[in-house]
């Protein structure tokens, strides 16, 4: 899919003027919502706000790989990593909600993957225990973690230059 930003932004507007103030959800509204299918908008608009992030996320790869590179030869430390990934995600609500849309210089195919990298990253924090003695099956230890980051940012920095 090719990034158009008219369409992404007629799509932005569109979908602006139909949202309701958001509010906590009965379990049968939860149901219902669940049950309603989506439109073919709704998914066109989503691919585009996938590809904006996308993009953002790439474009601050140098970052990324500098706290990459922070966590692997320092101290178990990865909420800098945590917060970046946080503001640029935030970004890219703020833009939306202002309209305000990026022309990718790019094409999005170069930046295709990173954030899921990214993403992998974040989620194998999730999987950190520093204390062997209640550590679960599925929970690295500091050495484990490190070593698979390693081999992803490994991939990463190839593929990403």
């Amino acid at each position: 899919m090719q990034y158009n930003k008219r369409k992404h932004l007629k799509l932005l507007k569109s979908s602006q003027k139909s949202e309701k103030p958001r509010k906590i959800l009965s379990d049968e509204e939860f149901l219902k919502l669940l049950e309603s299918r989506p439109d073919e908008n709704f998914f066109e608009l989503e691919a585009y706000s996938a590809m904006m992030i996308a993009h953002l996320h790439w474009q601050n790869r140098e970052q990324y790989f500098e706290l990459i590179e922070q966590f692997l030869n320092g101290p178990i430390n990865f909420l800098d990593l945590r917060k970046k990934y946080r503001s640029i995600s935030d970004a890219v609500e703020r833009l939306k909600a202002e309209l305000i849309l990026l022309d990718p210089v790019e094409p999005y195919n170069k930046a295709f993957g990173f954030t899921e990298l990214i993403n992998e990253i974040i989620m194998l924090f999730d999987r950190y225990c520093p204390d062997p003695r209640i550590r679960e099956d599925y929970e690295f230890s500091e050495e484990e973690l490190k070593n698979l980051i390693q081999k992803i940012f490994i991939g990463m920095k190839n593929r990403y230059p």
